[in-house]
C-alpha cells in the first residue's frame, strides 16, 4: 500500500470540513492532549480545527498536514451514531 502524501492528506481533510473530531496532538516529548473539535477550515498549508473549552470560551487550533503525515496530530472522525470513528489518516 502507498504512502499517503501531503496533498492525499489535504484531500482528506477538505473531504471532513464541518465534522466532528476528536484529536490527540503531543505537546511535548510526555505531554499530549486530547481535544473533540469540528474542522473548521483549511487552507494551502495548514487546517484550523475549532473546539469548545468550556460552554464560554471556544478555542481555534492549527495544524499542518505534515503533522498529520509525521503522525504528530492524530485525527478520528466522530459519527454522530458511533462513539468511535474512523481514523482520517493511516
Amino acid at each position: 500500500m502507498p504512502k499517503a502524501t501531503i496533498m492525499d492528506i489535504r484531500r482528506e481533510v477538505e473531504n471532513c470540513l464541518g465534522k466532528r473530531v476528536k484529536l490527540e496532538a503531543h505537546k511535548s516529548k510526555k505531554k499530549l492532549y486530547q481535544k473533540e473539535g469540528v474542522i473548521e477550515s483549511t487552507y494551502p498549508s495548514i487546517f484550523t480545527v475549532r473546539v469548545q473549552e468550556d460552554k464560554r470560551k471556544e478555542q481555534k487550533l492549527s495544524f499542518s498536514y505534515s503533522d498529520l503525515l509525521t503522525q504528530s496530530v492524530k485525527i478520528v472522525l466522530l459519527d454522530e451514531n458511533e462513539v468511535d470513528g474512523a481514523l482520517l489518516v493511516s
